[in-house]
């Protein structure tokens, strides 16, 4: 009976171990039990360690979710504002850029739209059938811009000398956006900005 108990908790040591890699805790534990809790401690210490999930800070999710509903009901500008704020959070946001990428399409801000279009897939966006199925970057698809991207390994392709139209812009509303999340800026005066920004 001792030995039955040993085995069993010596087998929920590897699985332990076995959670915090690929192979998992249940299929560490099931291992342990019917070869051997030390066989199954050595492939739960072979299996790769897991990825470590980066947690979303509640902020940002706030914010992702009031652009998401200003998105349906068509607040383009104002679901930009908040995107942009919610990417302040952490260094990499594909899924968010994509996003801005397709709003800009809509409002058909070619310019803009591949722009972020770009940044997500340097942030590691790397869903290119969606790329070229979505309607909501069908504008931006209609551009010769695209078709160079595109050609150019899904990079823009700059031109010396080339001046962008609205190249502060976006660094603009960026920036008005973190000193309205910090509370250095009133609502007032980031309205105010905000309108002065986009009217450009």
């Amino acid at each position: 009976m001792g030995w039955f108990l040993t085995w069993i908790l010596f087998s929920f040591v590897a699985a332990y171990v076995g959670n915090t890699r690929k192979i998992g805790f249940g299929s560490t534990l099931l291992l342990s039990l019917l070869l051997s809790p030390l066989i199954g401690l050595i492939i739960a210490f072979a299996s790769d360690k897991k990825a470590p999930v980066k947690e979303i800070p509640i902020p940002m999710l706030k914010l992702i979710n009031e652009a998401d509903k200003l998105a349906i009901d068509s607040k383009t500008y104002e679901a930009i504002e908040k995107y942009i704020a919610a990417t302040t959070y952490i260094d990499k946001s594909p899924n968010i850029k994509f996003k801005i990428a397709r709003l800009y399409s809509l409002m058909k801000d070619g310019e803009n739209s591949l722009k972020f279009l770009a940044k997500a897939i340097n942030d590691g966006f790397d869903n290119f059938e969606r790329i070229h199925e979505d309607k909501a970057l069908e504008y931006l698809k209609s551009t010769p811009e695209f078709s160079s991207f595109v050609t150019n390994g899904y990079k823009i392709v700059t031109m010396e000398n080339e001046q962008p139209k609205n190249s502060n812009r976006i660094e603009d509303l960026e920036k008005i956006s973190i000193l309205f999340e910090k509370g250095l800026l009133t609502i007032e005066e980031f309205e105010a900005e905000k309108k002065r920004i986009l009217t450009l």
